[in-house]
C-alpha cells in the first residue's frame, strides 16, 4: 500500500504541472487620461471574448497551454488594443492603455412627424418561458439578441427590454447594437449603454434610450444584444423570450448559435428624410 503522503506529493506535482502549463493575465486598463475603463472585453479575437474587466478596469485571464495569440481588448468608446504574447507571457501585472475613438457623425434629419416607429416589435410569446442569461465568471456567460434589416433609415430612439427577473442581488448589462460588417458584426455605439437591474424590482420593461444618433441604414443588417457585465453574487438573468430566432455567443467558448426563440426586445426609431 503506497504511503499517503507520496500520494499527497504526487497529486501536488501533477497539479504544479497543470498550473505551469497555464498562463494568468492580470492587470488594469486604463485611457491616456489614467482613467479607469470599465467592462473591456479582453481576449483572443478568432475565440470572442474570454473575460470582462470589472468596474475598476482591473482583469484576470487564465489562457490554456499552447496558445501564444495576440490578446485584444475592445471597449465601444476607445480603440482596440492588441497585446503580443511576449508581452503577457511572464504573468507580470499589465496596465493596458487604450485610446479614445474620434468618430465623425454623420448628420441626419428626422422625419417632420417626428414620432418614434417600431423597427423591431414584438413576437409571439412563450407562455411561462424564460431565457436564462449567465454574467461573466461562468462558463456559460452568454451575450443574447436578435437581428434585423430596416426597411428605411431610421435613427435609433429606443430599446424595449422585457425583464422577467434576476436571481442575482443585483446585476448590471449591457446592451450592444452592431452592423453587420465584411460578414462580421462591429459595435456601432460611441457611448456604452448599461442598466442596473436589482432582485427585488422583478419583472419590467426597461427602455434605453441612446444619447447618442445611431444611424440604422436601408437594407443593412443589424444585431441588437444583452449581456451580463458585472453582478453582486451568484445566479442569472431571465428574459422573457419570443417565438422569433435570435443569435447567441457564448463568452468563454467563443462559439455563435441561432436559436428559434430571441430575448423580448423591441426596437423603435425615428424615420430620416430622404
Amino acid at each position: 500500500m503506497k504511503h499517503p503522503y507520496f500520494l499527497l506529493t504526487v497529486a501536488a506535482f501533477l497539479a504544479s504541472l497543470h498550473l505551469s502549463a497555464q498562463t494568468v493575465v492580470r492587470g488594469h486598463v486604463v485611457n491616456t487620461r489614467g482613467e479607469t475603463v470599465e467592462y473591456v472585453s479582453i481576449g483572443f479575437e478568432d475565440d470572442s471574448v474570454g473575460v470582462v474587466s470589472d468596474i475598476r478596469g482591473h482583469f484576470e485571464l487564465t489562457i490554456p497551454k499552447g496558445r501564444t495569440d495576440t490578446l485584444s481588448f475592445t471597449h465601444v468608446s476607445y480603440l482596440p488594443a492588441v497585446l503580443p504574447y511576449s508581452d503577457y507571457a511572464s504573468g507580470q501585472e499589465l496596465t493596458v492603455v487604450l485610446y479614445d475613438k474620434v468618430v465623425e457623425l454623420a448628420e441626419v434629419v428626422v422625419g417632420k412627424k417626428n414620432k418614434p416607429k417600431t423597427i423591431v416589435g414584438k413576437g409571439v410569446p412563450v407562455p411561462g418561458g424564460v431565457i436564462g442569461i449567465a454574467g461573466h465568471g461562468s462558463s456559460e456567460s452568454t451575450e443574447g439578441g436578435v437581428t434585423f434589416s430596416c426597411s428605411r433609415d431610421y435613427v435609433l430612439s429606443d430599446i424595449l427590454l422585457g425583464v422577467s427577473g434576476t436571481s442575482y442581488q443585483q446585476c448590471t448589462i449591457s446592451i450592444n447594437v452592431y452592423e453587420k460588417r465584411d460578414g462580421r458584426f462591429v459595435n456601432i455605439l460611441q457611448h456604452p449603454l448599461y442598466e442596473i437591474i436589482k432582485k427585488e424590482t422583478g419583472t419590467q420593461t426597461l427602455d434605453v434610450r441612446p444619447e447618442e444618433n445611431i444611424l440604422l441604414k436601408l437594407d443593412t443588417d443589424y444585431y441588437v444584444s444583452l449581456a451580463v457585465v458585472d453582478s453582486e453574487g451568484d445566479g442569472m438573468l431571465f428574459i422573457k423570450p419570443y417565438l422569433k430566432g435570435g443569435l447567441y455567443r457564448n463568452f468563454i467558448k467563443g462559439k455563435t448559435k441561432r436559436l428559434p426563440v430571441c430575448p423580448a426586445i423591441r426596437i423603435k426609431g425615428y424615420e430620416v428624410d430622404q
